[in-house]
């Protein structure tokens, strides 16, 4: 009991713990939207690698699937080349095995998913405990869409395909823009600017939009 007594009478002697507050960042859950030629993948690549997470593009995950001619890729190619968007069961059961790899766990970049209101609603269930997600839309004028899309040659961006492409944006995609607007997760910004004014603008509202969930 006096070893007991002692111990007491120090501690209650012994100094005041001091707590150090520490300020718990986010993670960095986004999607980056915008129709076919936006820039909404080369700023995906530069934000990704600027602070160390993982772009994940639905269409380069299709477009693989197709060259290495796995089931999945065959699946799904007639279908890129019509321009019509993949079934949300595949695609989102694609997403889902992605997010849960460890290098998710700091944030990521989502380009091109989610397209429909029912991805947008497996993503919310998928991300449920995990902060949810920030949205970055990118607004190009049609004729610069269309512009862009012919320089980029590529085999699915053909002229019938690109106007294709942006009636699926148009009809599937926005609504689900609405959906996330609604709830004050969109950031809207210019993509018709200069590459590295669009990169500017989307580091610093990313960040504006961090501190203030933080």
């Amino acid at each position: 009991m006096e070893n007991l007594s002692v111990s007491a009478t120090r501690l209650r002697r012994s100094p005041a713990t001091r707590w150090t507050s520490v300020r718990i960042v986010p993670p960095m859950n986004l999607v980056f939207f915008g129709p076919p030629g936006a820039g909404k993948g080369t700023q995906a690549d530069r934000f990704a690698a600027n602070h160390g997470i993982p772009k994940i593009s639905t269409g380069d995950m299709l477009r693989q699937a197709v060259a290495e001619g796995s089931r999945v890729g065959m699946l799904v190619r007639d279908t890129l080349q019509a321009g019509a968007l993949v079934t949300d069961e595949l695609i989102i059961s694609l997403v889902a095995e992605r997010l849960e790899q460890p290098d998710t766990t700091g944030g990521f970049v989502l380009d091109g998913f989610p397209r429909t209101i029912p991805q947008a609603a497996a993503l919310d269930a998928m991300l449920a405990e995990r902060g949810g997600v920030s949205v970055v839309a990118l607004v190009v004028h049609a004729d610069e869409v269309v512009r862009r899309l012919a320089v980029r040659g590529r085999e699915d961006d053909d002229a019938w395909v690109i106007k294709e492409r942006l009636r699926v944006y148009s009809r599937e995609t926005e609504p689900v823009l609405e959906f996330y607007r609604r709830r004050g997760a969109v950031t809207i910004l210019d993509g018709n600017r200069p590459l590295d004014e669009v990169t500017a603008a989307i580091e610093a509202a990313v960040t504006t939009g961090l501190r203030a969930k933080g």
